[in-house]
């Protein structure tokens, strides 16, 4: 018999996994240390198109189902009550058309966030919180750990600074409690329409710090970089497998007559720009390996002058810039990594 929504959920977050799969047709799967693998092994009861209808019925509000039907695909939270134990249980949800009907892919969200150290963070990064302005992208495909990395980030500032911070996503991921600083938070759809409206209403709320769940268009990206032009600290995510990319990627959203403003605005507004990689780790979980390039004269220049191609090799073991090479061999020499297969 196929189980409820909240029944699947509570399952994965009793077996440690990081993702739930539902597929018309198919038996529902979870992801756990990077694997899929069946969500009960002693369930081979198939997903329906009656539980994916329902499930849109039940989930989605008017905004997310305008979505599904105009765009194919619809973001959203859902929240609720394990069925184990007094537990309450976040996701984040995409549901998606496809040739079998509608899909779904949930990422469970740890409702503690880990802190900086626990995530292994290189010192270079958490220095990076004590700049008062700028951008710090972090990028990685997806389920790399970017929401988590930037989250981390994001509450060590919250305990340490009296500022106002503000979070603009797609859906909203950690839920955040105010401790020394303030912070506001706002969803895609539910509280503004998108993330370019977000972050021009942003500049006029007196903000510290913005988070922009990611950078998916021309206009985001051109807010993002006048924000940090102009007094705030950006953090932000773009889907990009290691820093170069994530410069020619944000260089793509714009017509070729325009790319060589975005570049002089992003060298002079960088203040770090990193890609993560996780990997299984030695004793159980994942551990993230990290390309880290930082704000120096040099790395200024190159982007300025187009020449972003030259970054990999300034970056080894300079300034605290490291390459993805280089950090997987030194969690290999502390005996973190089981081995070298990528995870999503």
């Amino acid at each position: 018999m196929m189980k409820s929504l909240n029944e699947m959920i509570s399952i994965a977050d009793k077996y440690g996994a990081s993702d739930i799969h539902l597929v018309t047709g198919l038996i529902p799967t979870m992801r756990k240390n990077g694997l899929i693998a069946n969500l009960d092994e002693n369930d081979s009861s198939v997903f329906t198109s009656e539980a994916s209808k329902n499930i849109i019925d039940t989930i989605l509000n008017k905004y997310q189902k305008n979505s599904l039907e105009d765009k194919g695909d619809a973001n959203l939270s859902y929240t609720c009550q394990s069925i184990f134990k007094e537990k309450i249980l976040r996701t984040r949800v995409n549901v998606f058309k496809d040739l079998r009907g509608y899909s779904f892919a949930l990422r469970l969200i740890n409702e503690n966030i880990p802190t900086m150290q626990e995530l292994l963070l290189p010192h270079s990064i958490q220095s990076l919180i004590k700049k008062e302005h700028g951008l710090i992208v972090v990028t990685g495909p997806t389920g790399s750990g970017k929401s988590t990395t930037i989250a981390s980030m994001l509450e060590t500032i919250n305990n340490t600074k009296n500022i106002h911070i503000l979070t603009i996503e797609d859906p909203v991921e950690y839920y955040y409690r105010s401790k020394k600083s303030l912070i506001s938070q706002r969803e895609v759809g539910e509280n503004c329409i998108s993330f370019s409206a977000g972050l021009k209403a942003a500049l006029r709320e007196d903000p510290d710090v913005i988070l922009v769940g990611e950078m998916r268009d021309a206009e985001t990206i051109e807010m993002a970089l006048a924000a940090a032009e102009t007094g705030h600290l950006v953090l932000t995510t773009l889907h990009t497998a290691d820093v170069v990319q994530s410069i020619d990627r944000m260089m793509q959203y714009f017509p070729a007559n325009q790319q060589e403003q975005i570049r002089m605005q992003l060298a002079n507004s960088f203040e770090g720009i990193i890609a993560q990689k996780l990997f299984l780790k030695n004793g159980g979980g994942r551990v993230a390996a990290f390309e880290i390039l930082l704000r120096t004269p040099a790395t200024i220049n190159l982007i300025r002058t187009g020449r972003a191609f030259e970054l990999k090799d300034y970056m080894s073991n300079r300034d605290g810039m490291q390459t993805m090479d280089e950090s997987i061999t030194d969690l290999k020499r502390r005996n973190y990594l089981k081995h070298l297969m990528v995870l999503q």
